[in-house]
């Protein structure tokens, strides 16, 4: 059996919230303007952001 290292909650207004194995919130993502989602950590700073991409995965940066 594997161990749990964390998850992600669907929350309102379509953002996602990632907590840790304990419960505590780790970060969250936003929808950006043109259809990718903006990366931010627990404190609000802004960490990366994901496009789509061409063959319909996910480009992922850091910022």
């Amino acid at each position: 059996m594997s161990k749990k290292e964390g998850y992600s909650r669907k929350g309102i207004f379509g953002n996602i919230n990632h907590y840790d194995a304990s419960g505590r919130k780790v970060g969250e993502s936003r929808p950006g303007i043109l259809g990718g989602m903006n990366h931010y950590d627990e404190k609000g700073k802004k960490t990366g952001h994901s496009n789509h991409g061409i063959l319909g995965g996910w480009n992922h940066y850091d910022d």
